[in-house]
């Protein structure tokens, strides 16, 4: 019977990677053979650096996302693993996360082929679409108008017009989250 399903894993940021591999060793050596841990999802979008470096970049700073089946032994294993802040959905007090549903981890799925696939249209795109400016500043409230954060409120933390980009911080999964999107899709509210 396969009991297995999605959890959000909440960990301290830029420490995504070390806590994907952390767990894989993890539940390798407390569980010998036999694996609690089915999938461990960190998504990445392309990004390219103030320099023009390109780099892969966590698409929700601060979160990895497990399919596992949510054991004693498995909730112990991720609770105390290094850089693990918590997991969502769990109240504390000795009580299991809730999962998430398949479709959140798919929309998810779908964007990152989206923006490997847009990734090198965008480069070519950029030089036609540059915007001049912007009629918000940092701390404006915005409206994000497309994209996977369409109909979204959020708060601008920074702008970039070099890299046509802004920092805005939303409400993802309970917790305050920053995230990079493109200057097109915002709107002052």
């Amino acid at each position: 019977m396969n009991n297995k399903k999605w959890y959000i894993v909440q960990v301290m940021s830029n420490h995504e990677q070390k806590v994907k591999d952390a767990l894989k060793e993890r539940d390798f050596q407390e569980n010998g053979s036999e694996k609690s841990i089915e999938k461990i999802f960190l998504p990445l979008l392309n990004h390219e650096t103030k320099t023009g470096v390109k780099k892969k970049k966590p698409m929700f700073p601060g979160y990895i996302f497990i399919k596992v089946d949510m054991t004693d032994e498995s909730w112990y294993i991720i609770r105390n693993t290094p850089y693990v802040t918590g997991i969502i959905g769990s109240s504390g007090q000795r009580t299991k996360p809730t999962p998430i549903p398949e479709e959140q981890i798919d929309k998810i799925i779908g964007r990152i082929r989206e923006d490997s696939m847009t990734s090198s249209a965008d480069v070519a795109n950029a030089t036609t679409k540059k915007i001049e400016s912007v009629s918000f500043v940092e701390g404006d409230t915005v409206n994000i108008i497309e994209g996977d954060f369409a109909n979204q409120i959020g708060i601008i933390k920074g702008i970039s017009l070099a890299k046509q980009s802004a920092e805005v911080e939303l409400e993802l999964f309970g917790r305050n989250t920053i995230i990079e999107l493109p200057l097109v899709i915002i709107k002052k509210a």
